[in-house]
C-alpha cells in the first residue's frame, strides 16, 4: 500500500488472524466476503479496499486458512489503483465472479461461510452450489461482525475523525433552521459541509425533512419550505477511510407546540440516560431499558419507534466499516459492552399529527463510561423557546 493508510500491515495481519480463529472455532473451511454500495464493510475490514464506484460494482474476498492461508481480493474495478489501496498480495480483477470465486475454494471444503449472505448475488451462489453440491453454506456475517466489534486504537482514531466530519454536516443543518428555507437547500449545505471537511462520500442517503413527514423518520428532501412551528429532522453520515459516521438531530422552527416540545425533550433525556448507562460489562439491553424508562415517565411509551426492521425498544447499534453493525441496542440483544466498542445511541419517538424526533451520534465505550465522539448540541430548540 502506498497511500497513507492509518492502518498498518501489522494491524491487518491481526485482523486476519482473529478472523481465522473465529472461523476455526466455528468449523469453517473458507470465508467469502461480499460488499457493494448497499452492503458495505465486509471486504474493507480485511483488505483495506472496497470499490467506491456504482451500485453494479462489487468487491469480494476469499479466505482459506487451511488451504495455503490464502486471502484473495476480487473486484471488477480495473480503474482504481488497487495495489495502492489494499495490502493484499493476491488481487484478481474480473467481473466473472461466478467463474473466479469457486476456483479459489478448497476442493475438499465441507463448510463455507459467507459474510454478506443476505445480499449475496444469486448467480455467484448458484455457481458455488454447482461446484460444491455437498457443502454446507452458512451466513457468517454475525461471526465476522463479532470479530470487528472491539475497535483497535487506529480504528477509534478514524471513527473519531469521521464523527468530527459528520458533526460539520450537523452544524450546517442547525445553522439553516429558519422560516422560509427549503429542505433541498439545507441538504446541499449539509453534504457540502461533509465533503469540505474531508468526507470521502456520504455514508447513506442524507435525509432532511420538515413538518408531518418527520413522523416517518426517514425523510427525503424535496421542495418544502420550513414554516414556523415545524419540526425539522436530519440524518447524515460521513465516510473516512471506509469507516462510517451516523448523526441525527431534530429541532423546531421558532416556537414549538407543547406536543412537539414534549417529544423533543423526551428524546433528549432518553439520549442522556442511555449515555449514562454505557460502560464495560453492561448488557446492551440495559441501555435500551434506560431509554424506555424515560419514555414511560413522559407518558410516551406508545410513541417508541418500531418498524419491520427494528423492534420496540430500539435505541441504537454498533458502528464501523458498516453504518449498522452489532451490537444492537434493544430489548432482545444482551451483548455485554466492551471497552473500545463504538456504538450509536439513537432514541426515537414519533406521534401521529405531530412528527418524529431522532437524536443520534457515536459513542466510544471507555473504562470510565461512554464518551461522545460528537459534541453537537442535543437540544438546539431551547434557545428559541426562551427568546
Amino acid at each position: 500500500m502506498s497511500l497513507k493508510s492509518p492502518f498498518t500491515h501489522a494491524e491487518y495481519t491481526d485482523r486476519l488472524n482473529r478472523t481465522i480463529a473465529a472461523m476455526q472455532q466455528n468449523g469453517l473451511d473458507a470465508l467469502i466476503g461480499f460488499a457493494n454500495k448497499v452492503m458495505p464493510g465486509h471486504v474493507r475490514y480485511l483488505t483495506g479496499y472496497e470499490t467506491r464506484h456504482g451500485i453494479e460494482d462489487a468487491s469480494y474476498f476469499v479466505l482459506t486458512p487451511d488451504y495455503g492461508k490464502r486471502l484473495t481480493l476480487i473486484t471488477n474495478s480495473s480503474w482504481e489503483p488497487l495495489r495502492e489501496m489494499s495490502w493484499v498480495e493476491e488481487i484478481i480483477v474480473s467481473s466473472k465472479y461466478r467463474d473466479v470465486i469457486p476456483d479459489l475454494l478448497p476442493p475438499i471444503a465441507k463448510h463455507i461461510g459467507i459474510a454478506g449472505y443476505g445480499a449475496f448475488p444469486t448467480p455467484v451462489f448458484e455457481a458455488l452450489r454447482e461446484r460444491f453440491p455437498g457443502v454446507k453454506f452458512t451466513d457468517a456475517s454475525l461471526l465476522y461482525y463479532q470479530v470487528r466489534m472491539v475497535k483497535s486504537p487506529a480504528e477509534v482514531a478514524v471513527l473519531r475523525r469521521c464523527a468530527e466530519i459528520t458533526q460539520a454536516g450537523g452544524q450546517a443543518f442547525l445553522d439553516l433552521i429558519q422560516e422560509g428555507r427549503r429542505e433541498r437547500e439545507i441538504l446541499v449545505a449539509v453534504e457540502s459541509a461533509l465533503k469540505l471537511n474531508g468526507s470521502d462520500e456520504v455514508s447513506f442517503t442524507t435525509q432532511v425533512g420538515t413538518g408531518p413527514k418527520t413522523y416517518g423518520i426517514n425523510c427525503y428532501a424535496a421542495e418544502e419550505f420550513l414554516k414556523e412551528g415545524d419540526m425539522v429532522m436530519l440524518d447524515c453520515g460521513a465516510t473516512y477511510w471506509g469507516y462510517r459516521g451516523d448523526l441525527s438531530r431534530t429541532t423546531v422552527v421558532g416556537k414549538g407546540s407543547p406536543e412537539a416540545l414534549q417529544l423533543l425533550e423526551g428524546v433528549a433525556e432518553m439520549y442522556d440516560r442511555c449515555l449514562e448507562a454505557v460502560r464495560p460489562g453492561v448488557p446492551s439491553s440495559d441501555i435500551a431499558k434506560a431509554g424506555i424508562a424515560v419514555a414511560e415517565r413522559y407518558g410516551l411509551r406508545d410513541c417508541l419507534y418500531s418498524s419491520p426492521n427494528v423492534k420496540v425498544g430500539f435505541m441504537g447499534h454498533g458502528l464501523g466499516t458498516h453504518y449498522h453493525e452489532p451490537p444492537w441496542i434493544d430489548l432482545v440483544e444482551n451483548t455485554g459492552l466492551q471497552e473500545n466498542m463504538v456504538i450509536v445511541l439513537e432514541p426515537i419517538l414519533r406521534k401521529a399529527g405531530v412528527g418524529g424526533v431522532n437524536i443520534e451520534d457515536a459513542v466510544l465505550v471507555t473504562a470510565r463510561g461512554g464518551e461522545r465522539l460528537c459534541t453537537l448540541d442535543t437540544r438546539p430548540w431551547r434557545a428559541a423557546q426562551s427568546s
